[in-house]
């Protein structure tokens, strides 16, 4: 059975570090493809309101088209309302049970957002649909203070765990980056950027 990878976000924008570990989570646990998938609006990033979905999709679009294994899935793009993964994730793995070519779904995470997976809506719920792939910057997840709750999470996550070379930027450290005109071709894709500039995306002016 072939397995795939699902990669939800805001990717506001997209990055060498998402990108860097979708390919090494993909290389790891011989996934056949990684699915990218934009939110329209983040239930965990509800606080602020993130580049409109159109330029989001059109960005992560750009930096994985020259990639065979990388796909760009726009369900998410299409709800009104918040997205929960837990709901995506049913709608896609029954889509898959009914396929003639069936394949195993895999939810891909960072080490930065497992603390906050406990408090996602219905966490077991998503670890008893598929399986967990933290691409991490530390070998186990003992430095987490927040690894702490339901044993058949913790479960989950540790089975899950793999060291991923680390990328220590996040896309509000970009923002913030490309708001004061700091250079950041060695954070975000040369299409991306160019997108970017041309769409006067993050600028100040």
């Amino acid at each position: 059975m072939m397995k795939v990878g699902f990669f939800g976000g805001s990717f506001d924008p997209i990055h060498f570090g998402h990108l860097r570990m979708a390919k090494e989570l993909a290389r790891l646990h011989h996934l056949s493809e990684v699915w990218f998938c934009p939110a329209r609006h983040n239930p965990h990033k509800l606080e602020r309101f993130p580049t409109s979905i159109e330029h989001r999709l059109q960005m992560v679009k750009l930096a994985i088209e020259d990639e065979p294994c990388f796909v760009l899935l726009d369900c998410e793009a299409k709800r009104v309302g918040p997205s929960y993964t837990v709901d995506t994730l049913k709608e896609l793995v029954e889509k898959e049970q009914f396929s003639k070519t069936p394949r195993k779904i895999y939810l891909i995470l960072s080490d930065e957002t497992v603390p906050g997976f406990f408090h996602w809506k219905q966490p077991e719920e998503i670890a008893n649909l598929v399986p967990l792939l933290i691409g991490s910057r530390f070998q186990t997840s003992q430095h987490l203070k927040g690894l702490e709750g339901s044993p058949f999470l913790c479960e989950a996550i540790n089975k899950g765990w793999s060291p991923t070379v680390p990328f220590n930027i996040s896309s509000s450290e970009i923002r913030q980056k490309l708001f004061e005109g700091q250079d950041c071709q060695k954070y975000v894709p040369k299409k991306v950027l160019d997108y970017i500039f041309q769409n006067k995306l993050y600028l100040a002016t």
